[in-house]
């Protein structure tokens, strides 16, 4: 009886691994994932380079007019005209909104990203609300970067960030990267000032106590 058992068994399990129908699609269901994840992932890929190389491109030509002091008569500060080549040039890669375009101007190498300078009257090593600083960028009140908004003028520092905070363009890419949307691109260079001629920008020597 046993024997019987055992022996028609074997015969089921010979014939199922002889059967061949159903083994297409188990394979497909295997392939597929791997497949779209390498086409979607090629796809965002390529034109995240693409969007990137675009911004290095975007600051590189900005900085390159700002430190030459051009401002064309369309235009009423060179903050402006700085901040629209940037956005000219990425939407030549049809990038026009989630783009931050930030121009931050020194008196020397040395100061940038550097703290307004304070008293610390407690020791602490940290600024408190209260303790005396110089308010270098005019601001009235306490920076950790004491840089002050804007490009500058003749023999200046500036420094210009440009971050773009870039969608993924399918929502296979958005559940592969847990929900997060977007993907952010940041270009940054730091340019002196040719001596173009006109005021140059200079320090506040504002001390404030409170």
């Amino acid at each position: 009886m046993l024997y019987r058992i055992t022996y028609s068994l074997r015969n089921v399990f010979r014939l199922l691994a002889r059967q061949q129908k159903g083994a297409a699609a188990v394979e497909y269901a295997l392939v597929l994932p791997v497949f779209l994840t390498m086409t979607m992932g090629g796809f965002e890929l390529g034109r995240i380079y693409m969007v990137n190389a675009s911004l290095e491109g975007a600051v590189s030509e900005a900085t390159r007019t700002a430190m030459t002091g051009n401002l064309p008569e369309a235009y009423n500060t060179r903050s402006d005209y700085i901040e629209h080549i940037v956005l000219s040039n990425l939407k030549d890669v049809n990038i026009t909104s989630g783009i931050t375009v930030s121009m931050k101007v020194y008196e020397s190498f040395s100061d940038i990203g550097d703290p307004e300078p304070y008293v610390d009257q407690n020791g602490n090593g940290n600024y408190d609300v209260g303790e005396c600083y110089s308010d270098i960028n005019a601001n009235t009140s306490w920076d950790s970067d004491m840089g002050s908004s804007g490009a500058g003028g003749e023999e200046n520092i500036m420094v210009m960030t440009v971050d773009v905070n870039l969608p993924y363009m399918t929502s296979y890419m958005i559940s592969m990267m847990g929900g997060k949307e977007t993907i952010n691109l940041s270009a940054s260079t730091v340019v002196r000032n040719e001596p173009f001629g006109g005021a140059s920008w200079e320090p506040s020597t504002s001390v404030i106590c409170s």
